[in-house]
């Protein structure tokens, strides 16, 4: 099941803060939303559909997860930048991202 950008982000970011320690926010007085694991960012939203995570070397290699996202957001960003945008379009991609939130929150205690 698809939906429009827009519910998906905030059926996203609603999952999100059910979970324990996690708050969003803008970042400082910008338009940047971020979301936070005890006050810590570990995640920024581009656009509607576009959440950039921050995750292990190896939590990327075993979610056998692309760069693709990545190159396109922050183009000078290195290949083993712990950051990694993932694009979200349909529900089965939001389930994916809150699987890959709980993973980068366990990692950062």
């Amino acid at each position: 099941m698809t939906g429009a950008p827009a519910q998906l982000r905030s059926d996203l970011e609603e999952r999100l803060v059910a979970l324990d320690g996690i708050s969003i926010a803008p970042w400082k007085d910008t338009q940047l939303i971020t979301v936070r694991f005890r006050g810590k960012e570990f995640a920024h939203f581009h656009g509607d559909d576009i959440l950039d995570i921050r995750l292990s070397q190896k939590i990327i290699r075993e979610e056998q997860l692309s760069r693709d996202v990545s190159l396109k957001i922050h183009p000078n960003r290195s290949k083993n930048s712990i950051w990694i945008g993932v694009a979200f379009t349909n529900e089965a991609e939001v389930d994916h991202l809150v699987h890959l939130v709980k993973l980068s929150c366990a990692s950062l205690g």
